[in-house]
């Protein structure tokens, strides 16, 4: 990393400033709309309507199928463990099971395992006609049947875990009835998944607004995806380059993670590119998803909160997290995915605990922001329980879609945590531009008094005995300052090597003039360095350092050498004077001392190269100043 690098980073952390708030206060009210609008329109649902279904039966003949599309949500009749053939009617269905929900939910009231059955749901219609049924992910494989017609079949239905093939598909199907009654007949296998069977919504109606509703919903899903995966790319580009970079990393990796599990759980967009897959492989996703969220939330956390010495309950919870998702990429068994998928529960109240603790100790530390955090997290942590555990097993929420419930909650966090991040990016960029101008204007007026005052006395005495040496001690005097104030870091001047070293000729003229031609500088730099950039005002400092403390009465040699290297420069600034002592050497080392010129160079070669100036010295033998200049990449 070279000069120019560094005068790119100064320019543009000075220059964008003010276009970064822009950005944030853009975005930030894009993520608000984008919450309200999104709550809207699951709410409007677009003309979702239901009605009560009882028995395996469901009474349209009133309905408004030309502009409403229906929930198949009650009450079905259901045959577990049989196939019940829907070409001959009057079988009896010997219980009932709701819709949407698990086979186990009929299993916890009789003493077999059930693993597959037979659902049927008889509809009465305003008049014969052609409609469509809507589904979406069903676990486990089916058979579809409308009036005892096959129309379908997903995956394979089997009798065993060995013939059954579990695909999941969402799927539109049209349905023809030559009557005002239409039998809908599900034959369901589920034995590789622990939870199967009708588990999520059924949509009913006419060609027109089945397609529309489903039209609909993948517009919603591609808007929030874009959302996730635009402000994911926003936060990685913006916090790379700072302080924030970790914190930034995992808010914008756990926005692509949100993205990905919003093409699963609105599924249009993913099975529409993958048909036809084994269920396990976006069963595995969704629970990858749902890890890299905790973990992206836990690692957020943990980063953004005040350091913790040997937190050891950090560290395992912190292995858990990773752990599970390594275990959940590399799992390849239904039952073990299925598993380790319930196992995410326990995984989310422990992070829970943790990241609540994190927060009242932000609270206590009285840390900006740290309401809004806990307002964020609890309200994303309610959203996911009520999806994910309390609507599965109670209700299914008929007002509000399930699915966006979690979404809400996602992007409602995304909107605090968002602005709690910026506006902390925001305040450390203002501090260290104000700090980079106060540095670079103190470095650039750091000119010694003495060393003017000398300089122009010298000028005075010379005009009454040498004026042609007068005149050439201006004429360099003035190339010293030149050179000294050429660098502007708002303009990017560029500085090489080359120009320090004539800057560096010309002091030590103008030193020589006081010392009696005593100082001696000796350049062993090859010609196809004197090109590269440097930072500005880097040696001459080190070389007034030696002078300083090095000259004594007896000539003064300084030597200067830059050996290349594959990555970077040596820079070596050798004196043979009267060195330093233990107490001067520590005071120079540890920047305990008056000078400015050593504390500017070690703080800037820090910023720019992770460097330091290295220090070696031997009372009346003399000093030898090093550093590593990185190369520019």
């Amino acid at each position: 990393m070279g000069f120019t690098a560094f005068m790119s980073f100064c320019n543009i952390r000075g220059s964008t400033l003010q276009l970064k708030k822009s950005y944030r206060i853009a975005v930030s009210a894009f993520l608000f709309i984008s919450v309200i609008m999104l709550i809207i329109f699951s709410f409007s649902q677009y003309n979702i309507s239901a009605k009560s279904i009882t028995d395996g039966y469901l009474d349209l003949t009133d309905a408004d199928l030309d502009n409403s599309v229906y929930s198949l949500d009650g009450m079905w009749n259901f045959t577990p463990n049989s196939f019940v053939d829907p070409n001959i009617s009057g079988l009896p269905y010997v219980s009932t099971i709701k819709v949407p929900g698990y086979i186990h939910q009929f299993q916890s009231l009789e003493s077999e395992s059930i693993k597959y059955g037979t659902y049927e749901l008889n509809i009465s219609l305003p008049a014969p006609g052609t409609y469509c049924l809507k589904t979406s992910l069903i676990s486990g494989a089916y058979r579809l049947y409308c009036n005892g017609s096959f129309i379908a079949e997903v995956g394979k239905v089997g009798y065993s875990g060995e013939s059954e093939k579990s695909v999941w598909q969402p799927t539109i199907y049209l349905l023809d009835t030559d009557t005002r009654n239409l039998t809908i007949t599900f034959q369901i296998s589920n034995f590789n998944l622990q939870q199967g069977g009708l588990v999520n919504n059924l949509y009913f109606g006419t060609a027109d607004n089945i397609y529309f509703f489903q039209s609909m919903q993948t517009i919603k899903s591609a808007v929030i995806i874009g959302i996730f995966v635009g402000i994911g790319i926003y936060l990685l580009l913006l916090t790379c380059m700072n302080r924030h970079r970790r914190t930034g990393l995992c808010l914008s990796i756990f926005c692509l993670g949100s993205a990905l599990l919003e093409t699963l759980l609105d599924e249009n967009i993913f099975f529409y590119f993958f048909r036809n897959l084994p269920s396990i492989i976006p069963l595995k996703l969704q629970y990858i998803a749902y890890a890299i969220l905790i973990t992206c939330i836990f690692y957020f956390f943990k980063y953004f909160t005040p350091p913790q010495k040997n937190n050891i309950i950090m560290t395992i919870v912190g292995i858990l997290n990773i752990t599970y998702l390594v275990l959940m990429i590399f799992v390849t068994s239904y039952s073990i995915a299925t598993f380790a998928g319930e196992l995410s529960i326990v995984l989310l109240l422990i992070n829970i605990s943790i990241i609540l603790y994190n927060i009242i100790r932000v609270i206590r530390s009285k840390k900006k922001y740290a309401y809004i955090s806990l307002i964020s997290i609890v309200i994303l942590f309610i959203l996911s329980f009520l999806q994910f555990y309390y609507i599965d097993t109670v209700t299914s929420l008929q007002f509000f879609p399930r699915e966006n419930l979690f979404i809400v909650g996602i992007l409602f966090f995304l909107l605090c945590q968002f602005n709690i991040l910026l506006e902390d990016v925001d305040e450390a960029y203002e501090n260290a531009n104000q700090a980079t101008s106060m540095e670079i204007a103190y470095l650039q007026a750091q000119i010694s008094p003495h060393f003017m005052f000398n300089t122009l006395n010298n000028v005075s005495y010379l005009m009454d005995n040498d004026v042609p040496k007068a005149q050439d001690l201006l004429l360099r005097f003035c190339d010293y300052l030149r050179t000294k104030y050429k660098f502007d870091f708002r303009n990017r001047t560029e500085y090489t090597l080359e120009e320090e070293l004539d800057f560096l000729s010309n002091y030590i003229y103008i030193e020589n003039i006081r010392f009696r031609d005593m100082i001696t500088l000796i350049i062993n730099v090859p010609d196809s360095l004197k090109s590269i950039y440097i930072m500005p005002l880097i040696l001459q400092p080190l070389v007034e350092n030696a002078i300083k403390h090095g000259f004594s009465s007896k000539p003064l040699t300084i030597e200067l050498s830059v050996d290349e290297y594959p990555d970077h420069y040596l820079f070596t600034v050798k004196d043979n004077g009267k060195g330093m002592n233990s107490v001067q050497l520590h005071n120079v080392t540890q920047n305990t001392g008056t000078g400015v010129g050593i504390k500017n160079i070690n703080y800037r070669l820090g910023k720019l190269c992770g460097e330091t100036l290295h220090f070696e010295s031997t009372p009346g033998v003399g000093t030898t100043i090093s550093f590593n200049y990185a190369k520019e990449k």
